[in-house]
């Protein structure tokens, strides 16, 4: 069986759309499409933690004969419903396959509607057909970043501008419904920032409302975690000034490094008594957990994740514990041509193998041709991997694994004492892998 393609195939920009609108709180999706698309879409999110964004994805209820048709009635019906029910913020319109093949004009409707109701509204017109998933997150974030965020100048000039408006304010762009273990992560990353006394702002779009993201340009700072996020970036940069860095601290090293540059853009100090105290609890190394008579420089690591998850577990693995990956493996392109330098990104040399969107069948003989002790990846990796003695979630989807809980974060600090804790008990209970 052909999991990837028959299992879980690349998810289109439709999809894309709706993970980035999910997380914004005042915020309704309004499908146009049928009911059993809709019920599709809210049984989808159940890989995503069964993050569920409940009463926010609705559906206009297309027939056959408003296809036929070409009709907008019910929608025109639907979005006069939902304002006056629920009084949203916003409203985006959202195109599913038949909205797109049929050619109906989503930003016409809106230019009609938009006198007679309350919420400020959006189009979405796309309906999977302008490339994966990536490319209808860009689209979300490009338009808000765009069309929402306000310029705050006036706001910080009056006598009541609000207290978000201080300096050392961040927001934190990039994470969205469908990124893995984000509970966790972004417990770590608020923690790590509130070290050096600096302020979420918000996190663009994981956790935010309408007013947050009209606000966003009176933080000092945008962090961007994912590359997804650096198009939205370059446009508040653009638009209102505000600098952005990207990058995602894995490893003792790399969260070090990564509090420095943005304690330096932000004309901070960092408290060296904090690192200290931070790097006694949670910067322990490997070697101080295994036996020593335990050799580990040997073990055979393959990596699929996303860019930045991956460029980070590797570098980690490389530089703290000791553990060269043999396979690095990307679902999607990264955005940029320059970050495909394998030298750059990964550290890997002309022996080590690197894959990106590979189909199933592919994938499977890279990993038992390499015959790896360790994988990092999403569940269907995993199975694929089953006869591999050390599998760790690392991706979604992730069906058949729960991370609800916020203290089991892969990045800063806390992140490398959990990882490395983790891979030292999986190696405790295979101890085969010291043998091979």
């Amino acid at each position: 069986m052909d999991l990837k393609h028959n299992g879980f195939p690349v998810p289109s920009d439709y999809f894309g759309v709706l993970w980035a609108l999910s997380g914004i709180k005042d915020l309704l999706i309004l499908e146009h499409g049928s009911t059993g698309t809709c019920n599709y879409n809210a049984f989808n999110y159940m890989i995503m933690n069964r993050q569920s964004p409940k009463g926010k994805l609705f559906s206009s209820g297309m027939d056959e004969d408003d296809v036929v048709m070409g009709r907008d009635k019910k929608i025109k019906e639907a979005i006069v419903e939902l304002d006056r029910k629920y009084h949203p913020e916003m409203i985006a319109l959202v195109a599913t396959g038949v909205t797109s093949v049929i050619g109906l004009d989503l930003q016409g409707i809106i230019e009609e509607i938009q006198p007679t109701i309350n919420a400020r509204m959006l189009s979405f017109p796309s309906g999977g057909f302008a490339g994966d998933y990536t490319i209808g997150i860009r689209e979300v974030f490009g338009t808000l970043a765009r069309d929402i965020a306000e310029d705050c100048t006036k706001k910080v000039m009056s006598n009541d501008a609000p207290s978000w408006t201080k300096p050392c304010t961040v927001n934190i762009i990039g994470p969205t419904i469908d990124s893995f273990n984000i509970i966790s992560d972004l417990a770590e990353l608020e923690r790590m920032l509130g070290l050096m006394g600096i302020r979420v702002n918000t996190v663009f779009t994981c956790n935010t409302d309408v007013d947050a993201i009209k606000n966003m340009a009176c933080a000092s700072l945008n962090l961007v975690t994912r590359d997804i996020g650096l198009e939205a970036a370059a446009i508040l940069k653009e638009r209102f000034g505000t600098p952005y860095y990207y990058g995602l601290p894995f490893g003792v090293k790399g969260s070090i490094d990564w509090m420095k540059d943005i304690a330096s853009i932000l004309g901070i100090s960092l408290d060296k008594g904090m690192v200290r105290a931070e790097l006694e609890k949670y910067g322990f190394s490997i070697l101080e957990l295994v036996n020593f008579l335990q050799n580990i420089d040997h073990l055979r690591a393959a990596i699929s994740c996303p860019f930045d998850y991956s460029s980070g577990l590797a570098a980690m693995m490389r530089d703290e514990w000791g553990i060269n990956p043999s396979l690095i493996v990307l679902p999607a392109s990264p955005i940029g041509s320059q970050r495909l330098n394998r030298e750059a990104n990964f550290g890997l040399g002309k022996d080590v193998r690197l894959l990106i969107e590979p189909d199933s069948w592919t994938l499977q003989d890279a990993i038992s041709s390499m015959n790896p002790h360790i994988v990092f990846g999403n569940s269907y990796d995993l199975q694929i991997s089953r006869n591999v003695p050390i599998r760790i979630h690392a991706a979604f989807p992730a069906f058949d694994h729960i991370y609800r809980y916020d203290g089991t974060p892969f990045v800063g600090l806390r992140g490398h004492a959990y990882l490395t804790q983790t891979i030292v008990n999986l190696l405790n209970q295979n101890p085969e892998v010291f043998r091979n």
